[in-house]
């Protein structure tokens, strides 16, 4: 009888509590955000952003406008790099990070290139990107423990009849699946994300004569899309890390 009253007291503790509160899940944790650079910039050292990846980088005006972000808001403390080139994959990126982005000694890198590792002619399969892109961010960490490193999902290649002679769109079949490559990195290694996908998406679906017009060559955002949909992703995320650091 005593242990059904203590059952039944304790039952009425958690009804007046309001029930007992689930655990936090990783759901439920912070994204991670590149702190330690704002952290620094904010000491007034002087730090290195590279950007590194396809065409959607190196043409990229959201690139630029990071370059004009950092030009403003630390004026004189950083230098800036696009260590991009058109055209290349993953393969093309761990043969030149040494020379590219190594001996830039970046304190901020960007990385994408899921874009073109889903393009079948380059016959880069879903485990060798993330193999690549591992062997990019261990290559980072091992010269620059302290390096933050911001990967990107970009937007949505498609067959544009102003270049008919490109089919960017039926080249990458499983580009969703190349870009769950960097999402899925991303969070199993605690590392920041802009996952730009999801925004251009919600265009093409719902809005696909104005996507076509934004990417008007099936693949590269005009300067306006890529300043007015790319950037804000990327701008909301370094003015989150700038507010969080110290």
């Amino acid at each position: 009888m005593k242990y059904l009253c203590r059952f039944l007291l304790c039952c009425s503790l958690v009804s007046a509590l309001g029930g007992i509160a689930p655990r936090a899940t990783a759901a439920e944790e912070p994204a991670p955000l590149p702190v330690k650079v704002f952290k620094d910039l904010k000491a007034g050292q002087k730090k290195n952003v590279v950007v590194y990846g396809t065409s959607l980088t190196i043409k990229g005006a959201w690139a630029q406008a990071l370059k004009e972000y950092f030009d403003a808001k630390f004026p004189g403390q950083v230098t800036f790099v696009n260590a991009a080139k058109a055209g290349m994959h993953s393969n093309w990126g761990v043969e030149n990070f040494q020379k590219r982005v190594l001996d830039a000694k970046p304190d901020l890198l960007f990385i994408e290139f899921s874009m073109n590792d889903a393009a079948t002619p380059n016959n880069v399969p879903l485990e060798k990107s993330k193999a690549n892109l591992d062997t990019m961010v261990k290559a980072a960490r091992q010269q620059n423990p302290d390096v933050d490193i911001v990967l990107q999902t970009m937007d949505i290649a498609w067959d544009s009849p102003r270049v008919p002679e490109k089919k960017y769109g039926s080249d990458r079949p499983e580009l969703p699946a190349y870009y769950e490559v960097y999402r899925s990195y991303a969070r199993d290694h605690k590392l920041p994300l802009v996952d730009n996908y999801p925004n251009w998406l919600k265009i093409q679906k719902e809005e696909p004569e104005r996507y076509q017009k934004a990417v008007p060559d099936g693949i590269h955002p005009s300067s306006t899309s890529s300043r007015g949909i790319t950037w804000p992703a990327v701008e909301a995320l370094l003015e989150k890390a700038r507010a969080a650091a110290p």
